[in-house]
Formats: C-alpha cells, structure tokens, sequence
C-alpha cells in the first residue's frame, strides 16, 4: 500500500493533512457549501452536480439491507431522495441538511413522511440514541470537521446502530491532486478521503465492524457499527 494512504487529518483546526504545509483559505466552507446548493436546489436532481450521488443510493440501501432498522437519519439529506426510497417500509424518517434550499426541497418530496430540518452535522438536532442507522452520501467531503461530524452521527446511533457513508473517492495519486485544486474552489469541497483514512476516522470516533462494502473508481461506500 502506498504510504500515502496513512496520512491522517488529525489537524482540523488547520484543515489540512498532515505534513501538508498550505497557505489557510480566507472563505468559510460552510458558507460555500451552503451558497452552493441553495443554488443548485431547485435543479439539482437534473443538474450533473447530483448525478454522483444518485448513482450511489442503491449501494447505501444494499448495505443498509443487512440490518434491522426502524428509524433512518440521511446526514446531508439534500433533496430528499434516498429517503423516499426508505418510504413505505415501516420506519421512520428523518435527514439533515446545511442548506435551505434542499431541505425545502426534500421537505417538498417527503411531505409529513419525514422530519427534515436545517442543521450542521456537527451539531445535529436530535438527542442521543435516536437513531438505528445513519447514512451520509456524497457530503462527507464537504465537513471542515470531519471527526466532528462523525462524532455528532455516533451520538444520535443507539446502540447496536449501523452507518453507512457513501462519498467521493479517487485513487492516488488522482486524490491529492483534486485535494490540491479543492483549496482553491469555491464550492464548499474540502478533501476527498482514502479508505484508510475514513477507517481511521471512524475508529477514533468510537465506531466498530468498519469496513469497505463498495468501491468503484470515483465513490466508496463504507460501513460501521456501535455497540457501546
């Protein structure tokens, strides 16, 4: 394995990998995020910018099948899509997005069939243990703080609950030269992870069973479980 794929963002005050000594970015990245799909709302499930995401939601239900659940939270929710594919099953719903325009959007689609609210994942608005299963697709590279983030979808798990995180991937050396060009965007991207990095994420926010259950050449999906 290529040493690349040890190298760890433990420093997320910095938002930089270490051994990575780049200049800090002057924008907020929550603000580009937000700016960014408030934006696309209205479009996004046509617009090419969701077309990634999309593709990913049957991988995130076959992985989530494995399990029983009776109650879903989709971490960065966007329009409500993978939801509804959980309507009709007996569970209950619920996602977050940062951006208003989605959640809209998703509450739109999903009428009274889920509590969809406007939130930070790092700071979600349910207590603990609310939640059998959390899924996240193609947000996670958009958190500044991803330990956070991870922290925050452990919390609202009860015990015995699963994750399933969907995201953007790119093999080495591909990965870190858009990790290069995502300093200098303005779309909210923050860094594209290797699995490594993902498993060691999730480790350290208390998080067990990790493991890899798709990877193609530009997403994985991956899944973990709490029983503490």
């Amino acid at each position: 394995m290529l040493a690349e794929d040890f190298t760890y963002p433990v420093d997320e005050r910095a938002e930089t990998p270490h051994g990575l000594n780049f200049p800090q970015r002057m924008h907020d990245r929550k603000t580009e995020s937000k700016e960014t799909f408030d934006r696309l709302a209205p479009r996004y499930d046509r617009h090419f910018y969701g077309s990634h995401g999309r593709r990913q939601y049957q991988r995130v239900i076959a992985a989530s099948s494995a399990w029983h659940f009776a109650s879903v939270l989709d971490v960065g929710c966007g329009t409500g899509n993978l939801l509804s594919l959980f309507r009709g099953r007996n569970i209950t719903l619920a996602g977050s997005d940062l951006s208003p325009g989605m959640v809209a959007e998703a509450v739109r689609r999903l009428g009274g069939d889920a509590d969809v609210r406007v939130a930070d994942s790092e700071s979600l608005p349910w207590d603990a243990g609310s939640f059998d299963l959390v899924v996240s697709t193609d947000s996670f590279h958009h958190y500044p703080r991803p330990l956070q983030a991870l922290s925050e979808m452990r919390r609202v798990l009860r015990r015995n609950g699963h994750l399933v995180l969907a995201d953007v991937w790119a093999p080495f050396p591909i990965r870190q030269l858009g990790n290069l060009a995502a300093r200098f965007g303005r779309d909210g991207d923050v860094r594209v992870y290797s699995d490594m990095e993902l498993t060691l994420m999730m480790r350290e926010t208390g998080f067990e069973e990790i493991k890899r259950v798709a990877n193609t050449f530009s997403a994985i999906v991956m899944a973990a479980a709490v029983h503490k």
